[in-house]
């Protein structure tokens, strides 16, 4: 399915990309915060607004206001919480961070000074769709907020204060799965690991999985991301790479058609293209892997939402 060479290609992809990541800033006209000390005057001053904002003669009085915080290598999301000692769900929907997985320590944070659940205006993830859902009239409050980014976008919240998940968003934060299967009524033919190769005949390691159906059905996305190839090569044919938060990637090969646009985002379950028989193909399938940054595979039976 896989050639080293192709395998060294995409490794060396992956790892020129990493840093062009990492390095890009998101926001730029919040107040940043550099360490998590009293040494950080602005560190003091968010603290200082977090802890008079669970006093009850002070809730409600404290302005909303909005800091910036690049992760160091050993935060994690719940350290990050607690060091500011605020709900972990305040800093997830801020960020819209809607699993653990997502969680990238790479990526610049915004941190709010009060705990506060925030509600996206446009929705995308199935976290943000279960909030909206629960929340429905306190959308109608004038408790709204935007979000500025450093390409001009705007993100729309409406924020309910000391306010937390419930046990069906927390359950599906937590989920051990990430990935929604890539074919409707797809059948693996496949599997991630060692086998034998139905093009050459000799053993070798396959770093995906491969799913048979009919030509020409469609393909979804399995998480959220940005497209960031959308090409051919001799080995996967029409081939798609899409770029999620949390250090994934998804590759999906020998398709048909593709009706994706480089650079731009996709949803979970967007039809991204159909089913082919191209590049070294026996027939009509797709072979689906996931890498994470470095070129890393792993198998997707393990990230899918659901049992094959």
């Amino acid at each position: 399915m896989n050639s080293g060479k192709h395998k060294f290609t995409l490794f060396i992809f992956l790892i020129i990309l990493f840093p062009v990541y990492a390095d890009n800033p998101v926001y730029l006209n919040y107040p940043k915060i550099k360490t998590l000390n009293n040494s950080d005057a602005l560190f003091r001053q968010i603290i200082s607004d977090i802890t008079l904002s669970y006093r009850s003669s002070f809730k409600g009085m404290i302005p909303l206001s909005i800091y910036r915080y690049s992760p160091q290598s050993n935060d994690t999301l719940f350290s990050i919480a607690s060091r500011f000692n605020i709900p972990y769900e305040s800093i997830s929907t801020l960020n819209r961070i809607s699993s653990i997985h997502e969680f990238d320590p790479r990526k610049e944070l915004l941190i709010p000074n009060q705990p506060i659940l925030f509600i996206p205006e446009i929705p995308v993830s199935d976290i943000e769709f279960i909030l909206v859902s629960r929340n429905m009239r306190s959308i109608q409050s004038d408790n709204d907020f935007s979000i500025h980014k450093a390409n001009g976008a705007r993100e729309r919240f409406i924020y309910i204060k000391n306010e937390k998940f419930n046990s069906t968003e927390r359950a599906f934060f937590f989920s051990s799965t990430f990935f929604r299967f890539p074919v409707e009524r797809g059948r693996i033919t496949s599997h991630y690991g060692h086998r034998i190769s139905p093009i050459s005949g000799e053993r070798h390691f396959h770093p995906g999985i491969d799913i048979a159906a009919p030509e020409g059905t469609p393909i979804l996305a399995a998480a959220r991301g940005t497209v960031i190839v959308n090409g051919y090569n001799e080995v996967y044919g029409n081939y798609i790479i899409i770029q999620h938060p949390g250090s994934y990637y998804t590759l999906y090969g020998h398709l048909k058609r593709s009706f994706v646009i480089l650079n731009k985002q996709v949803n979970t379950g967007t039809i991204i293209g159909e089913v082919g028989s191209t590049g070294q193909s026996t027939g009509p399938h797709l072979h689906f892997e996931v890498r994470k940054s470095g070129g890393r595979t792993e198998n997707p039976l393990n990230l899918f939402n659901r049992n094959e």
